[in-house]
């Protein structure tokens, strides 16, 4: 009885969320959710994108069209995180809700193929035995016609070797994201080849990022050409994450991250970098609390002018 009662009254809450959200989610239209573009300095990203208990974990990813717009998000309290979205009815842009392919909790860092026909996740599985540890893998859904399939695993990165988190997709299909092995203490950033329409095991990529502390929330030029990250700043607790861009050198390894400086960069948490499709703006998460997770948490933009400056300084030195 008391199971019920309690079923019962979260069915009842939950509603009561639904509605609210009904209420206050404003009418939404025009590309980039109708939002005025920032110039270089950066700005809150339509705040109240998010309902008020969840904060953003994780990219914030558009649809070639502009029309979709997917993101992952957590509650504080715990590690109930998921893949949520909106869409453009030709009206306005939808309530958010969960994404239909997504579980209750263990999917994050949504991120678009470049042709918008697949959308990759990393996702955590129920463990096999109370002694085990939870197997984790990066999937992907297919656009179809009636929206997305059911989630394939791509198998050579099923395991319980190491954690999975931000995916990032190239042109090409080879597939970059963040993971930690738990053998190690700190995490690094990850790729799969994609060949004859196959996901080869994740490589590591070493070279001269292999010096850093920490290095997550990979973003790839679509050419990989260049990378964004988050990296630890250059004064202060290394958890504490700035935003930086990696080159890609002749020799096929990447430069150290160039940090973007403090436009961009400050004090608090900077982390999941992505550009938009026109490349004309760079998103990412700042948070202004001693937490990530927290309701300090939101998405700002930013013009990346400032990145093609930074670059094209990384290029000459």
């Amino acid at each position: 009885m008391k199971k019920l009662i309690l079923i019962i009254s979260l069915l009842l809450v939950a509603t009561i969320n639904i509605n609210a959200q009904e209420t206050e989610f404003p009418k939404l239209t025009g590309p980039y959710l109708g939002q005025k573009p920032p110039s270089l300095k950066p700005e809150k990203f339509e705040p109240k994108i998010l309902s008020a208990e969840k904060h953003p974990h994780g990219q914030l990813a558009f649809s070639p069209d502009g029309k979709e717009v997917f993101w992952s998000a957590m509650l504080r309290e715990g590690p109930e995180q998921t893949i949520y979205y909106i869409m453009y009815n030709g009206e306005k842009y939808t309530n958010p809700q969960r994404a239909p392919f997504a579980a209750d909790s263990g999917n994050g860092g949504p991120a678009f193929s470049y042709d918008g026909n697949r959308l990759f996740f990393n996702a955590q599985f129920a463990a096999q035995g109370a002694s085990s540890r939870p197997p984790t893998a990066i999937c992907y859904v297919q656009r179809n016609s009636k929206g997305w399939s059911q989630p394939v695993i791509i198998e050579s990165t099923f395991d319980t070797l190491m954690t999975k988190g931000q995916v990032s997709v190239a042109r090409n299909g080879n597939i970059y994201f963040s993971g930690r092995v738990y053998k190690e203490r700190a995490p690094g950033i990850y790729f799969c080849r994609y060949v004859n329409e196959k996901y080869l095991p994740p490589e590591k990529l070493i070279g001269n990022l292999a010096s850093m502390l920490l290095l997550v929330d990979p973003w790839i030029d679509p050419d990989e050409k260049f990378l964004l990250v988050s990296c630890p700043p250059i004064e202060g607790p290394p958890m504490l994450t700035d935003i930086g861009i990696c080159t890609r050198l002749p020799d096929g390894g990447w430069s150290l991250p160039v940090r973007l400086g403090g436009r961009v960069n400050t004090p608090a948490f900077e982390r999941f970098p992505s550009l938009s499709r026109d490349g004309k703006y760079l998103f990412f998460i700042r948070s202004l609390s001693q937490q990530f997770v927290d309701n300090q948490a939101h998405f700002y933009w930013v013009s990346t002018k400032i990145i093609e400056e930074l670059r094209q300084k990384n290029i000459k030195e």
